[in-house]
C-alpha cells in the first residue's frame, strides 16, 4: 500500500494548505476541524477507483482530473468560509444556481480581496507541482476492485451516517441541484397558468373608474441606510421632502436574507407557517383573476444557466419585459429604464392595471447600481471600521440608497400625475449589512449575526382619491413579516377570496401580529432585543 500513501500524501499537502490558511485569516471552529476530516476521508474515496482500473493510461487520466478537482473544490469552500465564516449549504448553492453571469462578476469584483488571491495562486502552484510529482509515479499496482470499492462504499456510509457529508461540497451540489430542478419545475406552471386556483375572487369594494398600483420591490436594500427612516446621511431627499404624503413603516422585516427565500414567499401564498404554499398561487394570478391587467417590468436578467424562481412568478404577468436582455452589451444598467418603460405600460386603455418593477436596487456591486452623477457621498462615513475600502464601500451602497430614492419618488410622481385611483407601495426583498455592526459587507444566510440584513422599507403612498374609496388602517409602528405580504397586497387592491386573510394583512385593522421566526426557528424580536 506505499504507493496508496505517496497519492493520499499529495491530497493531504493540499489539504494542509487550506488549513494553513484557515489558521492565518480566520477563527477556528469546530465546523473546520469537522471539515477537515471529511476531506481527508474524500481524498480516500477519491484514491480508491484507481485499484479498479486495469488501464494505466485511464488510471493517470483520472488521478489527474480527481486531484485538480479536489483542488478547485477546496480552494471553493477555503474561499466561502472565509468570506462568509460558514460552510457553503444548500441556500447558498441555490443562490448560485440562480445567479447569472453578469452578477457572478460582480460578487466576484466585489468580494475577492489579497488573501483570496494569495489563497489561489498557492493551491495552483502546489496542485501543478503535485501533479508532476503523481505524474512520475509507476501505476504498476494490483487491481483489487472488491476491496477498495468496499472501502470507499464504507468510508461514504460513514459521512453519511456522522453528518459530515454536509461539508462534502460535490454531495450539497449535486442534492442541491436536484432540490433546485424539483422546486424551479413547480414555480414553472405560474408562467402557464395565469388564472390559479383561487375562490370567491371579488372586490371587496365598487370602484369605478381609472385604478392603477405600482409595486417597486427593491433589492438587497438596508432600513438603517435611508433618511426617512433616521439615517444620520441625506439618503432620501426626494421622500423627505414628501414624506406628509407618505405612509413610513417602522417595524417591518423580510422572512429571508436572499431573494429566491424571500420573494417566493412575498409574492406568493407561501409563509413560514407553510413554505410549501408557494406553489399554491400567487398574487399575480390573484390579480389576474380578479379582472386586472397585470405587468412585470424587471432590471433583472431573467436567465443565467437556470430559469431564475423570480423570473417565473413573474411571467404569470399579463404582460413581462426583462430589460437587462435589451442591454447585455451594457457594463450595468439602471433602475431608471423601468421607470420609463412603467410610462409606456400605463397608457394602456385598460382601466385596471397593477405593474410591479422589480429592480436591481442597491445590490452589490454597489457602485453599479447609480450613475456618476449620484456619487454624492465622498466623505469619510462614520464607521466603527477604520479602512480606505471600507468607506469607499459604504458610499457606494449610500450612493445606491439616493438613486433608489430619486426611482421611487420618479414611479410616485409619474402615477401621480394620472390623477386616478391610485397607491405606489415600495420595500425590499431583503436588507443587507454594511459595516454597520460587523466588518462585512453583504446578506448571509447561513448564520445569524445582524439585524440589519432583515430590516427592510416598507413606504406607501396614496392618491387623493383613492383616500376617498378606501381609509386603510395606518398603523405605523406594527411588527410585520413580509412573507404575509400576499394579503397585505390583496387588500391594498381590494381583493377577497378564500386564501386572502385580511388578519395577515398590515393594513387592516384586524391584523394579529404574530412571532416573527427567522434563520428557520429564532424569534427575531426575542434575538435582537429590539423593543419593538
Amino acid at each position: 500500500m506505499s504507493k496508496f500513501f505517496k497519492i493520499f500524501s499529495k491530497y493531504l499537502l493540499l489539504i494542509l494548505v487550506a488549513i494553513l490558511f484557515e489558521c492565518v485569516f480566520s477563527k477556528l471552529a469546530l465546523s473546520l476541524v469537522l471539515n477537515l476530516v471529511e476531506n481527508i476521508l474524500f481524498a480516500i474515496v477519491l484514491i480508491c477507483p484507481l485499484y479498479c482500473f486495469g488501464n494505466n493510461k485511464l488510471k493517470s487520466y483520472y488521478l489527474n482530473v480527481s486531484f485538480v478537482v479536489f483542488s478547485v473544490f477546496l480552494f471553493v469552500e477555503t474561499a466561502f468560509y472565509y468570506l462568509f465564516k460558514t460552510i457553503f449549504t444548500e441556500s447558498a448553492i441555490f443562490v448560485a444556481f440562480d445567479t447569472n453571469s453578469e452578477e457572478t462578476k460582480e460578487f466576484i469584483g466585489f468580494y475577492f480581496d489579497t488573501p483570496i488571491i494569495v489563497l489561489g495562486i498557492s493551491l495552483l502552484v502546489v496542485t501543478l507541482f503535485l501533479l508532476t510529482k503523481l505524474n512520475k509515479l509507476s501505476l504498476q499496482f494490483p487491481r483489487i476492485a472488491t476491496k477498495m470499492s468496499l472501502l470507499a462504499f464504507g468510508i461514504i456510509i460513514l459521512l453519511k451516517f456522522s453528518g459530515l457529508i454536509i461539508y462534502n461540497l460535490p454531495f450539497m451540489i449535486a442534492r442541491s441541484a436536484v432540490g433546485y430542478h424539483i422546486e424551479s419545475s413547480k414555480l414553472g406552471d405560474y408562467a402557464k397558468d395565469k388564472m390559479g386556483s383561487f375562490t370567491n375572487v371579488e372586490r371587496s369594494i365598487k370602484i369605478y373608474g381609472e385604478e392603477i398600483y405600482v409595486v417597486i420591490v427593491g433589492e438587497s436594500t438596508a432600513r438603517s441606510h435611508l433618511g426617512i427612516y433616521g439615517y444620520y446621511r441625506n439618503t432620501t431627499p426626494l421622500l423627505d421632502a414628501m414624506k406628509d404624503e407618505l405612509t413610513i413603516y417602522n417595524k417591518v422585516i423580510s422572512p429571508d436574507t436572499y431573494t429566491i427565500a424571500s420573494l417566493t414567499k412575498v409574492l406568493t401564498l407561501g409563509n413560514y407557517e407553510n413554505p410549501d404554499a408557494k406553489y399554491n398561487g400567487s398574487i399575480i394570478q390573484l390579480l389576474n383573476q380578479a379582472g386586472f391587467k397585470t405587468y412585470w417590468i424587471s432590471a433583472q436578467k431573467p436567465l443565467g444557466a437556470n430559469d431564475s424562481y423570480v423570473t417565473k412568478i413573474g411571467m404569470g404577468a399579463s404582460e413581462s419585459y426583462f430589460l437587462n436582455i435589451k442591454n447585455a452589451k451594457e457594463k450595468t444598467l439602471y433602475d431608471e429604464v423601468l421607470v420609463k418603460k412603467m410610462h409606456e405600460v400605463l397608457q394602456d386603455k385598460n382601466d385596471k392595471k397593477v405593474v410591479f418593477l422589480h429592480t436591481l436596487g442597491t445590490h452589490m456591486n454597489y457602485k453599479y447600481r447609480y450613475p456618476e452623477h449620484y456619487n454624492v457621498f465622498k466623505d469619510i462615513p462614520r464607521s466603527k471600521f477604520k479602512k480606505d475600502v471600507i468607506y469607499s464601500q459604504i458610499n457606494a451602497y449610500d450612493n445606491a440608497v439616493r438613486y433608489t430614492d430619486y426611482i421611487v419618488k420618479s414611479v410616485i410622481e409619474s402615477v401621480k400625475s394620472k390623477n386616478v385611483t391610485s397607491a405606489v407601495l415600495y420595500f425590499s426583498d431583503h436588507g443587507e449589512e454594511v459595516y454597520d455592526d460587523i466588518e462585512f459587507s453583504g446578506h448571509f444566510r447561513d448564520m445569524v449575526r445582524t439585524k440589519n440584513v432583515y430590516e427592510i422599507p416598507f413606504v406607501l403612498w396614496q392618491s387623493e382619491k383613492y383616500k376617498q374609496n378606501r381609509n386603510l388602517f395606518s398603523n405605523q409602528d406594527r411588527k410585520y413579516m413580509s412573507d404575509d405580504l400576499f394579503h397585505s397586497m390583496a387588500d391594498l387592491f381590494c381583493i377577497k377570496a378564500k386564501d386572502v386573510d385580511s388578519s395577515r394583512s398590515i393594513f387592516s385593522e384586524h391584523l394579529r401580529e404574530r412571532t416573527r421566526i427567522v434563520f428557520d426557528t429564532l424569534d427575531y424580536d426575542a434575538y435582537f432585543k429590539t423593543g419593538d
